[in-house]
């Protein structure tokens, strides 16, 4: 298992992030996107019960976040820098992602159904790795 503490691999993912203090979602953003040459879309939606509070899609073109609108915003915030930590990890979809995309729509093409609905279905240890970087990268510029 790796280690996640102040010498881990999560904490040399922070320490080569620029960190505004105190921490701004939209300014943490913005500086990812001159460090990563490559547009984020922060997004708002309301989502419905069962279904992701928050989803992170990359296009050709973008990174798009998507985090919950009716939550507080410190809860809003913690959704986005989740997504944001599968984007710096590099997660993709899993095979049974892949498996029930092609059940439940097998005559679509499977790289537009993953532009669509971004990648949603994690393994455990990935949501694991994305929580602890998103709540490094919180604590790191807390009072």
């Amino acid at each position: 298992m790796p280690r996640s503490g102040a010498n881990g691999p999560h904490a040399a993912v922070v320490r080569g992030l620029k960190m505004p203090v105190p921490f701004d979602l939209g300014r943490f953003a913005a500086g990812l996107e001159r460090q990563r040459d490559r547009p984020i879309r922060l997004r708002p939606f309301s989502s419905a019960p069962g279904c992701p509070c928050g989803l992170w899609t990359g296009t050709a073109d973008a990174d798009y976040i998507y985090h919950e609108a009716g939550t507080t915003p410190f809860h809003a915030t913690h959704i986005a820098v989740h997504q944001i930590a599968h984007m710096l990890l590099g997660h993709q979809h899993t095979k049974a992602w892949d498996q029930i995309i092609s059940l439940l729509a097998p005559d679509v093409d499977q790289a537009l159904i993953q532009l669509i609905l971004g990648r949603s279905a994690y393994s455990t240890s990935e949501e694991r790795e994305a929580e602890t970087l998103a709540s490094l990268i919180l604590s790191t510029t807390a009072s």
